[in-house]
């Protein structure tokens, strides 16, 4: 099993964050190492509260799990704040491996998980950055994409940030299907699958951004990784409904 590493918040529910990333990874064969940078205290509905890890620690993890075995691949999740992600890059910024970034900003449940801005160096290490619609338009400050023209532009704002790709993901759209839209510097492509009628599920962003990553370490084709995700995470969602 080759190793990735995997850096975010707990989640006491199970429903998203770190216990979610290993488990997808467990299905999709990787081993993972777990770098912790914030505790919640979250059910479905609401965040009790939420405890961030100190730089010095998250560090000290990320050093000690490198020491251990090189990784196959990151993917990055919830930081908490600006001092955090800086941390959080510079520990990571001489590892050549594949970096997906999923910029949780809030939790399901509506409340704030990041303060501050992703740094710009941090931006520039992902390999993809995997935004949904309203983080999207948070992160570029255009407003929530409605039209192709309208994500093509937040997209172009990721890429100017030096990220290598941006997936901005659709499913808080409306329509007969869901469709996410994969940029990189020269060329564009949509992912698309049938809209379930599924209540909000947690953590399927996690989901999504860890399958990535796993698909980059045993085919190291962006968008034959993205499309194996998407189809994993759709897979996912009709078990949970029982479709």
């Amino acid at each position: 099993m080759k190793p990735i590493m995997i850096i975010g918040g707990t989640d006491s529910s199970g429903g998203a964050g770190l216990i979610r990333d290993a488990w997808v990874a467990q299905k999709l064969g990787c081993q993972v190492l777990p770098i912790v940078t914030a505790v919640t205290a979250q059910s479905d509905d609401m965040v009790l509260n939420t405890q961030l890890i100190s730089t010095e620690m998250i560090a000290s993890q990320i050093k000690a799990a490198l020491a251990t075995t090189a990784p196959a691949a990151i993917k990055i999740g919830m930081l908490g704040n600006e001092e955090i992600a800086n941390a959080v890059g510079n520990a990571i910024d001489r590892q050549s491996c594949p970096i997906v970034l999923d910029p949780v900003l809030k939790a399901s449940s509506g409340r704030q998980l990041m303060s501050g801005q992703f740094p710009r160096t941090l931006l520039s290490q992902a390999r993809l950055v995997t935004p949904n619609l309203l983080e999207a338009a948070a992160l570029s400050g255009y407003p929530v994409a409605e039209t192709d023209d309208q994500i093509a532009a937040q997209a172009d704002w990721f890429l100017s940030q030096g990220a290598q790709a941006v997936l901005i993901k659709g499913g808080h759209a409306s329509g007969e299907t869901s469709d996410d839209h994969l940029y990189t510097l020269t060329e564009q492509n949509i992912l698309t699958a049938p809209r379930l009628e599924v209540a909000t599920m947690r953590g399927t962003g996690c989901a999504m951004a860890t399958a990535i990553a796993c698909g980059l370490i045993q085919w190291n084709d962006l968008i034959l990784a993205c499309k194996r995700a998407k189809s994993f995470v759709h897979n996912y969602l009709r078990e949970a409904i029982n479709i």
